[in-house]
């Protein structure tokens, strides 16, 4: 922890010149209710998906360990030829149709699908009942994301579309009015899911790009995403003032220097009550080399170190410099790392060297086969490393210590792939409980909002990653 307060002291002097204020938005009451957002963030990202391939459910969340879930996705929709806009639930199975048992539910009671006044099951109902045993947490639903950010441009094109798109989102989400008509016959229905969620998070993936699969992207996303947030703003905190409570709004955003070309991030970030700095993914299996997926501090062999903003501290520097706030500013970081085969093992024990990750399966579960394995499936799972962080079976922990981050390697990796059995020089990189340390003091020493972590079921089953933020809330 001393090196990682080294390394920040030199950021220090750009807190006290950042600015601490928050503007209101436009439109607001100028009586709007007591804002009641955290001052002090541990947000993690939970995702629909997850009751199915892990078998994760709300239960399992470590919700004294948080205060903030940030619930993955709902779903922004637009049709070009009617020009009907929509916020919809992802999957309404897991959202909120599927009964549970007793050994599935946070408060330990079966939920009954023949009771004609119970109108909320999946986990948006079991979030109801964490929510119930911790008053104090935050849940938000996140909108997009990197495979539903196709038609944020369109809908942020136009004063009438950005209107209704909110209107629709505040309904969907905030009063909760969910669609009925299905099955459990109660599931559903007007006002069904209200008190749920406190507040939206957007995440769209990218403005001006095409990234995942935006449509009709081009330069004017950039100053649309601002008029979109702003939208937002003003008809929450409308809402807000009928209600008498204050509704979240925050938004993920983009790591490094690129982060400036998406958003305009001082203006966009005045109406946000944190930003979500996706600090993450700056190198992707895809890449060239062996890299890490995330770097707390500059390390000069990384493919993209001339870029000065390429790790953590640059990237909130970035932000710093760029006008946002430190108390504006929620780091993220992955409970995820990348997985590297046939490396060259010329350097480092083939960190940032060649590889082929042919035969590497992202849909696979199975740790060997994974290009993004989860802290979860190394230390429970594949067992390549221990609770207490050494490398097993065959794998060496390393500690990469320009940029501060943790990886495995082996000169003998074993892959059990749809081809065959392979023996190859594998590199594993991933965040442990000391990379996630240092964002800690990081968050700390700079007066940061806080922390954000994708996704909680990539923890471990003893919540050591998650664990590691908890400075923050005290």
């Amino acid at each position: 922890m001393g090196s990682a307060k080294k390394r920040l002291a030199v950021f220090t002097a750009l807190v006290a010149g950042a600015g601490l204020s928050v503007l209101p938005a436009d439109g607001a009451s100028a009586h709007p209710p007591a804002n009641t957002a955290p001052s002090h963030v541990v947000a993690a990202y939970f995702a629909d998906w997850d009751v199915y391939g892990r078998n994760y459910h709300v239960k399992d969340i470590p919700a004294t360990q948080l205060n903030v879930i940030e619930y993955a996705f709902g779903n922004p929709t637009y049709d070009p030829a009617t020009g009907a806009v929509g916020c919809n639930v992802l999957d309404p199975w897991a959202d909120y149709q599927q009964p549970y048992t007793a050994d599935m539910t946070v408060n330990g009671v079966a939920d009954d699908s023949a009771n004609p006044d119970q109108h909320l099951y999946g986990s948006f109902n079991q979030l109801m009942e964490l929510k119930a045993a911790h008053p104090n947490l935050k849940v938000e639903i996140s909108l997009g994301g990197w495979t539903l950010s196709k038609w944020f441009a369109d809908l942020a094109a136009t004063p009438a579309r950005r209107q209704a798109f909110v209107a629709s989102c505040i309904d969907t989400f905030i009063k909760g009015n969910l669609p009925g008509n299905s099955w459990p016959p109660s599931a559903g229905g007007e006002g069904s899911a209200a008190g749920l969620f406190d507040g939206i998070d957007i995440d769209w993936e990218y403005p001006t790009q095409l990234a995942g699969g935006n449509v009709d992207f081009g330069p004017a996303d950039r100053h649309n995403a601002t008029l979109l947030a702003a939208e937002f703003r003003k008809q929450l905190d409308a809402y807000g003032a009928q209600t008498g409570k204050h509704y979240l709004l925050t938004a993920a955003l983009p790591a490094a220097s690129s982060a400036t070309k998406y958003y305009e991030l001082s203006s966009i970030s005045r109406y946000l009550d944190w930003d979500n700095v996706m600090a993450f993914d700056y190198n992707v299996p895809g890449g060239p080399v062996a890299a890490l997926d995330t770097l707390f501090g500059h390390d000069p062999r990384d493919p993209n170190a001339s870029d000065w903003t390429w790790n953590t501290t640059g990237t909130v520097a970035n932000y710093l410099l760029h006008g946002v706030p430190a108390s504006k500013i929620v780091v993220g970081m992955p409970f995820y790392g990348n997985q590297y085969i046939n490396v060259s093992t010329t350097s480092a024990h083939g960190l940032y060297g060649t590889f082929d990750n042919t035969g590497l399966d992202p849909n696979s579960l199975q740790p060997d086969q994974m290009p993004q394995p989860t802290y979860h499936s190394l230390v429970d799972e594949s067992g390549v490393l221990t609770a207490n962080g050494h490398g097993a079976n065959g794998y060496t922990s390393y500690w990469d210590a320009p940029a501060g981050e943790p990886y495995l390697a082996s000169p003998a990796g074993v892959h059990v792939l749809a081809s065959g059995t392979i023996t190859t020089p594998t590199v594993i990189t991933y965040s442990s409980p000391a990379s996630i340390g240092e964002r800690t003091v990081l968050v700390k020493v700079l007066h940061l909002r806080g922390a954000m972590a994708w996704e909680i079921s990539q923890d471990s089953d003893s919540h050591a990653l998650i664990g590691a933020l908890n400075p923050i809330l005290h």
